[in-house]
Parts: structure tokens; sequence; C-alpha cells
């Protein structure tokens, strides 16, 4: 079964991550270095993203270790994969701006 993940943009410029019923279960924010900084629902940072060479955004945990890498697909989503390549969801946008990701489990 897929985790399914809703993610909004609030007033801050933070973006907001619900799960299927509604729960806050993380925010990002950018951060100084033009990267994003990642934070569960409790505001414990879990990790970074950072653009890479390719054009995609690298993916770390909160010990630098890398943890995945996202890249554009054709339908204008993007496409995640893991430290090993394997792909493990995708992220695609709807009309009103909302980002909806599902992972696979």
């Amino acid at each position: 079964m897929a985790k399914k993940i809703t993610s909004r943009k609030n007033i801050w410029g933070e973006t907001v991550h619900y799960d299927e019923y509604g729960r806050k279960v993380g925010v990002s924010r950018k951060n100084f270095l033009g990267g994003t900084s990642h934070y569960d629902a409790n505001g414990q940072k879990v990790g970074e993203s950072n653009r890479n060479f390719w054009g995609g955004e690298t993916h770390s945990d909160v010990y630098g270790q890398k943890t995945g890498e996202s890249h554009r697909n054709l339908w204008g989503g993007y496409t995640h994969q893991d430290a090993h390549g394997r792909k493990t969801g995708e992220t695609n946008q709807n009309l009103w701006g909302e980002k909806k990701t599902e992972l696979d489990e």
C-alpha cells in the first residue's frame, strides 16, 4: 500500500506536509544555503535537500548521508529514488498548487 502525502505552502513560505488522513507529518523550509531543510511533525530536523549537478535534488539525513534523489519527469512532476537508484515514488502538482506525493511502502 502506498503512502500518500499532500503538501501545501503556508503564508510564511513553508511547505507543510499532511498524510492521507489530514494529519500534519512535517514541514520543509528554505535554508540559508539555497537548499531545503526538512522537519518532522514535532519540529525535529530530519534532513535536507540540495540541488545537484543534473538539475534534480539530492536528499540527505541529519548526518549528511545521502538518502535519495528526485528528478523531473515527463509530466512536470518529480520521480523519487532511494540512495541506490530504486524508484520510491512520484510527486505531481494539481490545479490548486497542492503537491500530491505517492510513496511506495
